[in-house]
């Protein structure tokens, strides 16, 4: 009976050793197991990327408003239609809506000073002129001192030509045509005072894009184009820069610079206007939806057409817009 006992203890003993060496084996495994999964996982830090940012909203783009009938129904009013030529075109949606004689050489009198102030900000604003620089102009109508600044001021607000040129003859007249002649301006002849339409708008939408100028002159030039004041001293007429397409606007803000030619009698030869149109967002429509700000570029190039004629266009297209989006 001792014997089966000690047998039996032996055997107990000998299970309990087996489930130690079994339980030390799988402690050893686990171990193992659990330091390879360490060395196999990448860092945290290292491994997780960054969430994608999240896009930009689109921009909203207001419909597209085909405003050729518009100037159409004008053009048929017009005695000295041939000798017109019109150009409007949407900013926002990138897409001429109306013209007539688009590419049409006419004469621009004064709107060569655009060409001039372009070239003028661009010098300044890339290092090769200083805007307070002086200079020197025998016959000043407001005796001031002027500097590089205030003659593009003055070369757009009051179309003062003395100015304007002053700094074409210290660009050259050679290099200024050969700067728009590279930047593809097939139809203008500076010198010559004549253009299309069509260049025009090219030439407003470098302003309005300004790649190459500074936010500060792009806002110096737009509060010359805006807040013209008329001029009646030492003039045969009164010039009153915003008699013409400005006019024909009551809901749009226009920015405009014009050339012309007449007799001081009423007579004109040439009247041109050409601007930008910025219509503003309306919160409700009569539909009681919003409507979005509308940015065009218009040219107006005529021959013996008075300012009032083009009054009568700018009153035209603004109620076809304001139409469209249901003032």
């Amino acid at each position: 009976m001792k014997k089966k006992h000690h047998v039996i203890k032996k055997l107990v003993g000998g299970i309990v050793i087996l489930i130690f060496i079994a339980g030390i084996a799988a402690g050893v495994i686990f171990l193992l197991k659990t330091i390879n999964s360490h060395e196999e996982k990448p860092d945290d830090t290292s491994s997780v990327e960054p969430p994608e940012p999240e896009p930009e909203p689109e921009p909203e783009i207001p419909e597209l408003i085909d405003l050729q009938k518009t100037v159409d129904a004008w053009v048929k009013t017009q005695k000295n239609a041939k000798n017109s030529g019109i150009i409007i075109y949407d900013i926002d949606n990138d897409e001429v809506v109306a013209k007539h004689n688009e590419n049409q050489k006419f004469r621009i009198e004064s709107i060569y000073k655009m060409f001039v102030a372009l070239e003028g900000y661009y010098r300044i604003d890339n290092g090769k002129w200083k805007g307070d620089d002086t200079y020197r102009i025998a016959k000043d109508f407001n005796n001031k001192t002027y500097t590089r600044y205030l003659c593009l001021d003055h070369m757009i607000r009051y179309s003062y030509s003395i100015c304007a040129e002053v700094m074409w003859n210290e660009i050259g007249h050679g290099n200024l045509q050969t700067v728009y002649n590279n930047k593809g301006y097939k139809n203008t002849s500076i010198q010559g005072l004549t253009s299309t339409p069509s260049d025009l708008m090219k030439l407003y939408q470098e302003y309005w894009e300004h790649e190459d100028l500074s936010e500060e002159s792009w806002e110096k030039i737009k509060d010359s184009m805006l807040n013209q004041k008329a001029n009646t001293r030492n003039t045969t007429y009164n010039r009153n820069w915003r008699q013409g397409l400005p006019s024909g606007f009551s809901t749009a803000k226009v920015y405009n610079k014009v050339g012309w030619l007449g007799d001081g009698r009423g007579n004109w030869t040439y009247y041109d206007d050409a601007a930008f149109l910025v219509f503003p967002e309306k919160a409700e429509n009569k539909d009681g939806e919003k409507v979005l700000e509308r940015h065009y570029i218009m040219i107006a190039l005529t021959n013996y057409t008075s300012p009032k004629q083009l009054v009568e266009l700018g009153k035209r297209v603004e109620s076809a817009v304001k139409t469209a989006d249901k003032y």
